[in-house]
């Protein structure tokens, strides 16, 4: 299958234009009785109260949306309506991120990609070169371009925000994949200092390292977030973690740390994956696991993720955390960047490991490979991002993959519950013909009660896209946990109703592949939220005590004020 090929069907996507809408309502009422109005025609407000004195911007956000109702999982694409074909032509993109970085309520988008390819590949759809990276503004009418954000073209590999100055806003790091062929391929990853009405390169980090993924942690708890930056094994320097040393400072603390000297991949996860309150860190692709504990980390070996390659350009690929069987411990989705899927007609799954881990870490790290009995299919393209959310909100979390089916929409694994302990999955999307996306953001983009895709395009002949949640919208609860400062990366979340945990869930600065996940965690409640009222949401940072929210049925709460 050519390149072109794959254009022509990817440029075939559903294309259906509507609004963007708000929230109805703000936290404090209960969710819908299940008569809402069909989705696309509900009306709509916001109400959004001030932060919390000291808490981050956008941590006093809350609002309540009627339940969808209906039934299945489909799309609808969104793209121009939302504003976001113009400002994002003229890139291969590659990096995307999202918070509320305004505290205004509305979730806000970095995006940006490879800059440095010869000038006439980016002059297409209108653009006269390449773009730089771009910082759009969210709003109940869409997307708008940041004039303050001082973007740049560079190879940028991806992204994350998180307050890393402790000043109670969202900075941001831009990680790149350096080339010193010229000035533009060489700039190095960067972070950026969030000032309120301006954007300011505080810092430059790694000019060796051929960086791909980027998560924050605070790793030695001592109130700052560190950084872990997953390097390529097409470059320089390994995957490093950097300690903050204050002021947007960083030092390399890897050797201290204990990181190996040796650790590539394209993707990371940190995770407490045996439930002894310390971080761990999973790098796609390397069977070591990073344990975390009191001094950093010790090296784990675990031989199943470990892959089978079929060419010299096959790497496992994004990393997504969630509870696929229900039984409340963190498991794991990986995607895949095998380029021998669509040069050699290979079929790769999106494989899933089920965490078996102890809790307390008295057992170790144990984790089961289930791809094949949990009904992953074998993908004919590649799939490097992956996300597991519950779309439907049925209390089942699906796996959405960035692989293209054929009517142009995200091939996404319909969670339908666990047999003898192993999730299964019907596939929703037919085989297409090779296309895929990038990486991509999951997340209620329009306040209308269910989770949206924004998926990014790496060709630019072809728009990256916004697509819309059309389908079922059954019971759910949020929270937004930017309030918790450098706890937000890997903080437990658990929605309770008498007592009973019915939907567990993780906080992450960094999700799937190259993708900066948004400080918020929504959970499907399906027959558990079916009585509407109120539900507890149980915050826990690693290593540290719950905080307690009370949020109601189809509403999203905050740590913060509301």
């Amino acid at each position: 299958m050519t390149v072109a090929a794959r254009r022509r069907r990817r440029g075939a996507a559903l294309v259906v234009a509507v609004t963007l809408t708000t929230a109805v309502g703000a936290c404090g009422g209960g969710g819908d009785d299940g008569d809402a109005a069909p989705a696309g025609d509900r009306p709509a407000t916001t109400s959004t109260a001030p932060p919390a004195s000291g808490a981050p911007a956008g941590a006093g956000a809350c609002w309540t949306a009627p339940l969808a109702g209906g039934t299945g999982i489909s799309f609808t694409d969104v793209t121009a309506a939302s504003g976001l074909v113009e400002p994002l032509a003229g890139m291969h993109g590659h990096a995307a991120a999202a918070a509320d970085v305004d505290g205004d309520g509305w979730t806000d988008l970095f995006v940006s990609g490879f800059a440095d390819r010869p000038a006439e590949e980016y002059r297409v759809r209108g653009a006269d070169g390449p773009a730089p990276d771009r910082l759009l503004r969210g709003g109940p009418g869409g997307f708008a371009v940041d004039p303050s954000f001082p973007g740049e073209p560079a190879r940028t590999s991806g992204a994350t925000f998180a307050d890393l100055d402790g000043d109670g806003d969202l900075d941001l790091v831009v990680v790149r994949n350096p080339r010193p062929d010229t000035e533009l391929a060489a700039r190095p990853t960067t972070v950026y200092r969030n000032d309120g009405a301006a954007w300011v390169a505080a810092t430059t980090l790694l000019p060796e390292t051929s960086a791909r993924s980027v998560a924050a942690l605070d790793v030695d708890r001592d109130g700052l977030p560190d950084l872990a930056i997953a390097g390529d094994r097409f470059g320089d320097g390994p995957t490093r973690l950097l300690r903050n040393t204050g002021g947007l400072g960083f030092e390399d603390a890897s050797a201290a740390w204990g990181v190996p000297d040796d650790l590539f991949g394209l993707a990371l996860a940190p995770v407490d994956l045996d439930g002894d309150g310390w971080l761990d860190l999973v790098v796609s692709g390397d069977p070591r696991v990073l344990r975390g504990g009191p001094g950093g980390f010790t090296v784990v070996e675990v031989p199943v993720l470990e892959w089978r390659t079929f060419g010299d350009e096959d790497d496992p690929a994004g990393i997504a955390v969630g509870d696929l069987d229900g039984d409340g411990r963190p498991d794991l989705a990986v995607g895949q960047h095998f380029n021998s899927t669509v040069d050699a007609g290979e079929r790769v799954p999106v494989r899933l490991f089920l965490n078996r881990s102890g809790d307390g870490g008295a057992a170790g790290i144990d984790l089961v490979d289930v791809t094949e009995r949990s009904g992953s299919p074998a993908l004919w393209t590649k799939a490097p991002h992956v996300a597991i959310v519950d779309l439907d909100a049925d209390g089942v979390n699906d796996v959405v993959t960035s692989a293209v089916a054929a009517d142009g929409t995200p091939v996404v694994l319909h969670g339908t519950g666990a047999v003898d302990g192993v999730p299964r999955y019907d596939v929703v999307g037919e085989p297409g013909d090779g296309g895929y996306w990038i990486t991509g953001v999951a997340d209620d983009l329009d306040h209308d009660g269910r989770i949206d895709l924004f998926m990014v395009e790496w060709e630019p002949e072809l728009p990256s896209v916004l697509f819309r949640s059309a389908g079922a919208g059954g019971p759910w609860v949020g929270v937004d946990v930017s309030a918790l400062g450098p706890d937000v990366g890997g903080a437990r979340v658990e929605a309770r109703r008498d007592g009973q945990v019915v939907a567990t869930g993780w906080a992450a600065s960094t999700t799937g592949y190259a993708a900066g996940a948004p400080p918020v965690v929504d959970l499907g409640l399906g027959e558990a939220g079916a009585a509407g009222g109120d539900v507890e949401v149980a915050v826990t940072p690693a290593g540290g005590d719950a905080r307690v929210v009370t949020v109601p049925v189809g509403g999203r709460g905050s740590l913060g004020t509301c």
